[in-house]
C-alpha cells in the first residue's frame, strides 16, 4: 500500500513538473484566424455605419474593399519578412555589413510607398461609388478606428493594472520574505 502510495505521489509529481503547452501551434492559428474575422466583421459593420451605405453601394465596395485589404496584407507581409530576417541576424549576433542594412531600409521604404500608393488608388478610385464626404470619411476611417482601439486597449490595460493593485491590497501590499519564501 504503501509503495502504490509513493508511486502515484511521483507520477502526480512528475505530470505536475511537466511543462504543458494546453494550446497547440494549430490552435494558435486558429485564434489568429478567428480574431482576424472578428476584426473584419467588425470593420465591415463600422464602414457600413460610417458611410452610410446604401444596399446597392455595399454590393460594390465591398468586394473592392477585400481586394483593397489583400494588396496590403502582401505588402504588409512582404515588409515583415524583411525585419523577421534582420531581427534572426540580430538573434545570432551575426555582423550585418551597412549594404545589408541600406538595402533592407531602401526595401522597406519602397514597400511602404507601395502602401500609399496602393491607398491613393483605392481612396480615388471609389468616386464612381462614393460621394466626396464619404470619401473623405472613408480616407480618416483607418486613423480613427486605431486611435478608438488603442482606447480601448489602454483602458483594458488599466482595469488589469488597477485589479492587480486591488489584490495586492487584499493580500496586504508587500510581505517581507524569509529566507525560502
Amino acid at each position: 500500500m504503501r509503495m502504490l502510495l509513493m508511486t502515484y505521489t511521483l507520477l502526480v509529481s512528475l505530470s505536475f513538473a511537466q511543462e504543458r503547452d494546453f494550446m497547440d501551434h494549430d490552435e494558435r492559428g486558429d485564434d489568429e484566424h478567428d480574431r482576424r474575422k472578428r476584426m473584419e466583421t467588425m470593420m465591415v459593420w463600422r464602414l457600413t455605419e460610417e458611410l452610410d451605405l446604401k444596399p446597392g453601394q455595399a454590393e460594390k465596395f465591398f468586394p473592392r474593399f477585400r481586394e483593397h485589404r489583400k494588396n496590403l496584407d502582401a505588402i504588409n507581409q512582404e515588409e515583415k519578412e524583411i525585419g523577421k530576417s534582420l531581427r534572426q541576424n540580430i538573434e545570432k549576433d551575426e555582423k550585418l555589413s551597412k549594404s545589408e542594412v541600406t538595402s533592407a531600409v531602401k526595401k522597406i521604404t519602397k514597400l511602404r510607398k507601395k502602401k500609399a500608393d496602393v491607398e491613393e488608388k483605392f481612396l480615388l478610385g471609389m468616386d464612381d461609388l462614393l460621394d466626396p464626404l464619404q470619401m473623405t470619411i472613408l480616407g480618416m476611417f483607418k486613423q480613427k478606428m486605431l486611435r478608438e482601439m488603442g482606447g480601448e486597449l489602454r483602458k483594458r490595460g488599466d482595469e488589469r493594472r488597477n485589479k492587480k493593485k486591488k489584490m495586492k491590497k487584499r493580500r496586504g501590499g508587500h510581505r517581507k520574505r524569509d529566507f525560502w519564501y
